[in-house]
């Protein structure tokens, strides 16, 4: 009886953390697309990489109304524009489906909210604003 009150008590917190996770990228909906830069630590060598990359043409970040967060550890870092909510990084990491240990990964979300793309490797920025560029929202303008 005790082991499974306690294992409810995991998935409850688990799906609570996932809702956090979502609840804060909600605040970014229909303002914001989002990149989540994900990372096993600060000093990884691909997420260094990527943010070079991307932060070398800051006008194309804002021209598609891109936020960039870099999740390295245990901690949350907005890489480029004006997140309006805090994030967590395991709720982040919850939500995904990445463990706190996994490789380099980027997530594109659309304003939507939707997961639009995914890289497991650092990418070329015409690559992922080539995705952008193609989305409804952004050919009209928004």
């Amino acid at each position: 009886m005790k082991l499974s009150l306690f294992m409810a008590s995991v998935g409850l917190l688990a799906s609570l953390s996932s809702a956090s996770a979502q609840g804060d990228l909600d605040a970014l909906r229909w303002k914001n697309r989002i990149l989540i830069l994900f990372a096993p630590s600060d000093g990884d060598p691909s997420l260094a990489r990527q943010s070079r990359l991307l932060l070398a043409d800051e006008k194309g970040l804002a021209e598609r109304e891109l936020v960039v967060l870099g999740v390295a550890g245990g901690k949350v870092e907005t890489l480029f524009g004006d997140p309006r909510a805090k994030h967590d990084a395991g709720a982040l990491r919850r939500h995904f489906g990445l463990d706190a240990r996994a490789p380099f990964e980027a997530i594109l979300i659309g304003k939507d909210g939707g997961v639009k793309w995914r890289q497991d490797a650092p990418f070329e920025p015409r690559d992922m604003n080539a995705v952008i560029d193609a989305m409804p929202m952004r050919r009209a303008g928004r």
